[in-house]
């Protein structure tokens, strides 16, 4: 089993970048009266946090001092007022600020969805699919923590440390400073926390990482893990993973067992110090007992927040990190986009025309000077060994790509002088790896046309032989094909794909080796509705089996990246040359067989 690759997006960044911060706060300018909401309402709850411990020192010095019933009846009734004042307010607090946070990750996985929609396809396959889910899930995921808590928390303790501040200063100045003389020892102890912490969150991030990725591989991989008798090592191999992320999260929470109890350590102390100079204050009558609680209630209260900021900080280092990587995306300009005052392609007949085109990927020149021309009707099949480039002449068709050299025209429009929507409009495409989406056998036919009628999706799924099969399921038309349709045989999603693009009704048809993996009785059943889906319509064929070749009207012969050969199958053969050869080696039998 091999070891998984460390991503580096595990890896921390600066806790703040201002340009991040600038486009995650674009997000929230829509709601800036609910988020200027939010900050009034911080206001008002700091204001009754410090209000509350203030009455109630004002009550020890009614009852030990003055002893005016009325007086106190009022700071009752303060009191309680403060208290139902800090409720709602923190209850409109803490509903606003998940609001806005949910209302931005919904704009945020909205504005990443629709632009992931216009990359081009190249931009995919190098980044892959794990990746850019990461972006999606994972990141987004932590840009919601912080709009949803870190944010309004980092605020509300900043708030309230100044609060506390500013109250103890105006009481008694001297011992206020006496009572910060531990904030530097603090301020060192947090430091080397905060260093300690956010190594320590890396690895746990990282071996949590490693662990789900051999996870999601075995799991996957299971049927060769128990064709190989592979289970004891791989216990083994993951023993060992599962141990070291064992050992970091154990590292993680000796971290934070040391914060906690720390941090009480010195409120303690400083407690302790207030309460012995402050009571010699209170003997001298510079102090009163009222005040002298009230400062020990905001000591008791002032630690709270410098450690809540101390860990909101390995948050907002995390949130800059996801927004990197999230505005990466963001940033990253389709390769292929429609030309400034595109036209509309209007309906096609169906004539493909090759120009000289040279087409690569990266630097990598992949097709050579092609030229070829495809009357309307015709069906069109590429052969070849893999690598030649018979999938690439399909993407320059599907315009997933754009020609580097040349031109690719339909009915003598150049592709790159249409917009894209109206020239996939006109194509339907069935691909090797059949891709079914969640829902049921009759939204994914309608897939192409969701403007279809039940009527003519029973008739397209008629029409390629997909009906019988159909009506034998659960709930026919209506069953789930759940995720990839994984609940179907491979032939039965190979046959929905074809009703699903008999149903769009293109003009051209792409078969990406759509029948390699049909066994020979549903091949069958396929050939015939073909005829029928073939007719009429310009296709473009890639097949690994005789059945579908011999039926083209054109057999393109291609080798690295060259068309070397080009007629019907029974032309080829006679030529006995680099198709002859192919024949023999793949397809010989097959014939045999069939004969």
């Amino acid at each position: 089993m091999m070891m998984q690759n460390v991503d580096p997006d595990d890896l921390l960044g600066k806790a703040y970048d201002s340009r991040i911060a600038r486009r995650l706060g674009a997000f929230i300018l829509p709601y800036r009266a609910r988020a200027s909401g939010v900050v009034a309402l911080m206001f008002v709850v700091a204001i009754s946090d410090l209000l509350l411990p203030k009455l109630f020192s004002l009550g020890i010095d009614e009852v030990t001092l003055h002893k005016r019933v009325s007086t106190l009846n009022l700071l009752g009734i303060s009191f309680m007022l403060a208290l139902a004042v800090r409720f709602i307010s923190q209850w409109g607090e803490f509903y606003l600020t998940s609001w806005i946070g949910n209302k931005v990750v919904f704009d945020l996985r909205k504005t990443m969805f629709r632009h992931l929609q216009t990359l081009s396809m190249s931009y995919i396959d190098k980044r892959g699919v794990g990746a850019i889910m990461t972006r999606i899930q994972n990141d987004v995921g932590v840009i919601n923590e912080f709009f949803g808590d870190g944010i309004a928390g980092i605020i509300a303790n900043m708030l309230i440390l100044v609060g506390i501040v500013i109250v103890m200063l105006l009481t008694n100045w001297r011992l206020a400073l006496l009572a910060f003389v531990v904030l530097p020892i603090m301020g060192l102890i947090m430091a080397r926390w905060r260093t300690l912490a956010v190594g320590t969150y890396r690895a746990t991030r990282r071996t949590i990482g490693i662990v789900n990725g051999n996870l999601a591989e075995s799991i996957a991989g299971m049927r060769v893990v128990q064709s190989f008798t592979r289970e004891g090592e791989n216990l083994r191999h993951f023993d060992r993973l599962n141990r070291d992320n064992f050992d970091t999260n154990r590292d993680a929470a000796r971290l934070s067992a040391f914060l906690f109890p720390m941090v009480s350590l010195i409120g303690a102390v400083a407690t302790a110090v207030v309460l012995v100079v402050g009571g010699r204050l209170v003997f001298n009558q510079t102090l009163t007992i009222g005040e002298l609680v009230l400062f020990i209630a905001l000591i008791d209260r002032f630690f709270e927040p410098i450690r809540d900021l101390s860990q909101q900080y390995t948050v907002l280092q995390a949130t800059m990190a996801a927004g990197e990587r999230i505005f990466e995306v963001l940033d990253v300009q389709p390769e292929v986009e429609d030309a400034p005052g595109a036209r509309a392609l209007p309906p096609i007949v169906g004539k493909v025309d090759f120009n000289a085109v040279s087409f690569g990927y990266g630097g990598k020149e992949i097709l050579h000077g092609i030229d070829l021309h495809v009357r309307p009707g015709e069906t069109v099949a590429f052969v070849g060994e893999t690598g030649a480039g018979k999938s690439s002449m399909i993407n320059l068709v599907m315009r997933f790509y754009d020609v580097w050299d040349g031109s690719l025209t339909i009915d003598g429009h150049d592709l790159r002088e249409v917009s894209q929507q109206s020239l996939r409009a006109q194509l339907g495409i069935v691909l090797q790896d059949t891709f079914l989406f969640g829902g049921t056998v009759r939204d994914n036919i309608r897939f192409g046309r969701p403007e279809a009628t039940d009527e003519e999706i029973e008739r397209a799924a008629r029409d390629v032989g997909a009906h019988d099969f159909i009506t034998r399921l659960p709930e026919g038309y209506d069953t789930e094909v759940h995720e990839r349709g994984v609940s179907l045989s491979v032939g039965q999603r190979q046959l929905l794909s074809f009703a699903r693009a008999l149903l769009a009704d293109p003009r051209i048809l792409i078969l990406d080796e759509a029948t390699s993996s049909i066994d020979t009785q549903t091949e069958r059943i396929i050939q015939e509705a073909l005829q029928r889906l073939l007719n009429g319509r310009t296709s473009f064929v890639i097949a690994h089996r005789l059945s579908t070749i011999r039926e083209a009207d054109k057999v393109v012969v291609m080798h690295q990246g060259r068309i070397i050969e080009l007629g019907t199958h029974d032309e080829l053969l006679e030529q006995r040359g680099y198709y002859y050869k192919l024949y023999s080696m793949q397809w010989r039998s097959e014939e045999e067989a069939a004969d």
